[in-house]
């Protein structure tokens, strides 16, 4: 019996899509799609694929006047992240170290290198009255809600 090809080039789709997030951050699925249904297929799709999911994990809460931004940074030194605001926008640049390196690794899941996200607020903030520290390798960042204003970079505790 004949063998069936593949419908497309599992390999060459992951040199695409590895391309894409370079250029595009970390979270290329998402900017693509606002549906969060459409999200989940993508985020499955690249699940089968062997990519592997944004880094960091964030979560968004808001009240009615600041944002509070959680980031799951385990073993991750202040000094290796850089936070800015862009207008309504957070992003994160940083490094995970590998904490056994020149050993040989025989099983490995968690993330080490570079990183970089983008995090989509719902509206601009005010990065003078910020608070960014580590807390149990969760990264808590608290931003006021404010008008538009400049980009800056913000310092964690």
């Amino acid at each position: 019996m004949r063998r069936m090809r593949p419908m497309f080039d599992q390999e060459k789709f992951q040199r695409w899509s590895k391309m894409a997030r370079k250029f595009h951050g970390q979270d290329f699925w998402s900017s693509i799609f606002n549906n969060s249904q459409a999200k989940e297929m993508m985020n499955s799709f690249s699940e089968l694929l062997g990519e592997e999911k944004s880094f960091p994990r964030v979560d968004v809460y808001q009240t009615s006047h600041e944002f509070y931004v959680l980031m799951e940074l385990p073993g991750v030194r202040k000094e290796d992240v850089l936070l800015q605001v862009v207008g309504d926008r957070l992003e994160i640049k940083g490094t995970v170290h590998n904490p056994y390196h020149g050993y040989q690794v025989h099983f490995k899941e968690r993330f080490t290198g570079t990183f970089q996200r983008t995090v989509q607020l719902p509206d601009y903030v005010d990065h003078n009255q910020y608070s960014a520290k580590f807390v149990n390798g969760l990264l808590e960042i608290r931003l006021p809600r404010a008008g538009e204003t400049p980009a800056k970079t913000l310092n964690i505790d």
